[in-house]
C-alpha cells in the first residue's frame, strides 16, 4: 500500500513523508491514481525496441548547440518549483542534491542554502556553467554510460526533470540512483507531455506499439501511461519502496506537470 493520505488541506497531499502543496487529490487524478496499488508484472515489461529513439544519431550531437530557453510554460515551471521546495524542506537545509539530466536551470527555489552541495549532471557545458543553482557540474551522457561516479548513499535527493522519456537505459540509471541515494533519500522524476519526439523513447511517443503499453492496460490519455511507465521504471529498478505520483498541474490551459516520486529501501 502507498503511503498517500489526504492532508487537512484540499489543496495538497502527502506522498511519502513529503506534503505536496497544490497537488491534486489522488481520486481526482486520473493520472496520479495509476500508482495506486498497482499490479506489476513478474518481470521488465520493457522491450529493446520499446527504448529506442526514433532518432539513432549520437546524443552529444543532438546537445552540442545550446538551448537557453523553457521547455514547459509559466504555470508549469512554477509548479514544479513549489514542488521542489517541498521536497528539500524534508531534510536539513545542507542535504545534497545530485541533479541528472540537466541544463541551465533546474527549477530549483531560489533560497537554496549556499553551503549545500547541489551537483548538475547533463549534456551542454555552456548550459550546465549557467545553472544558478549548481555547486559543481558534470558532463556525461547517460544513455551511454548510466554509471554514476559518486559514492554510495551520497546524496538526499536525485531529481531528474522532463528528461527520463529520453533515456534508453532507464532501469540502468535508477539503479545506480538507489545506490547514490542515502537511505531515506527521494528519487523524484518530472516530466509533461512537451519533448522532442526524435528523441524520446519509442514507447513513450507511441505506446500503441508497446508491449508495457499492453500490460499497462491502459487505453486512457498518454499521460496516465506515462505515469505508470515511470513507476515501473523505479519498480523494476530495484532499490525503491513503492512509487507515487504527484499531479501538480495548475490549470486545463497549462501544460501538465506530474512528478513521480520514491523513497530509496536500503
Amino acid at each position: 500500500m502507498l503511503a498517500l493520505a489526504a492532508t487537512a488541506s484540499a489543496s495538497s497531499i502527502l506522498i511519502h513523508h513529503v506534503e505536496v502543496p497544490h497537488a491534486r487529490p489522488i481520486g481526482e487524478s486520473r493520472a496520479a491514481s495509476r500508482l495506486v496499488d498497482p499490479d506489476w508484472p513478474a518481470t521488465s515489461p520493457f522491450a529493446p525496441a520499446d527504448l529506442r529513439p526514433l532518432d539513432a544519431s549520437p546524443d552529444p550531437l543532438f546537445y552540442l548547440l545550446p538551448r537557453f530557453v523553457q521547455h514547459v510554460d509559466d504555470a508549469a515551471r512554477r509548479s514544479l518549483q513549489r514542488y521542489y521546495t517541498a521536497l528539500f524542506a524534508t531534510a536539513e537545509a545542507d542535504a545534497p542534491i545530485l541533479d541528472l539530466c540537466s541544463s541551465w536551470t533546474s527549477h530549483f527555489p531560489e533560497n537554496l542554502a549556499p553551503e549545500r552541495r547541489v551537483v548538475a549532471v547533463g549534456m551542454n557545458p555552456l548550459e550546465l556553467g549557467k545553472n544558478p543553482s549548481a555547486t559543481e557540474w558534470r558532463v556525461q551522457n547517460l544513455n551511454d554510460d548510466p554509471t554514476l561516479p559518486y559514492e554510495d548513499d551520497s546524496f538526499a535527493f536525485v531529481t531528474c526533470a522532463l528528461s527520463i522519456d529520453y533515456m534508453t537505459k532507464p532501469l540502468a540509471l535508477l539503479a545506480e540512483v538507489a545506490r547514490v541515494l542515502r537511505p531515506g533519500g527521494v528519487c523524484a522524476l518530472s516530466f509533461s507531455n512537451r519533448m522532442f519526439p526524435t528523441k524520446a523513447v519509442a514507447h513513450w511517443v507511441d505506446r500503441r506499439k508497446s508491449a508495457a503499453a499492453v500490460l499497462s492496460e491502459d487505453r486512457g490519455p498518454s499521460d496516465n501511461y506515462h505515469v505508470w511507465a515511470v513507476g515501473a521504471y523505479l519498480h523494476f529498478a530495484g532499490g525503491f519502496g513503492p512509487p507515487a505520483c504527484a499531479d501538480v498541474t495548475i490549470g486545463a490551459r497549462t501544460d501538465p506537470m506530474f512528478v513521480v516520486q520514491a523513497v530509496v529501501d536500503k
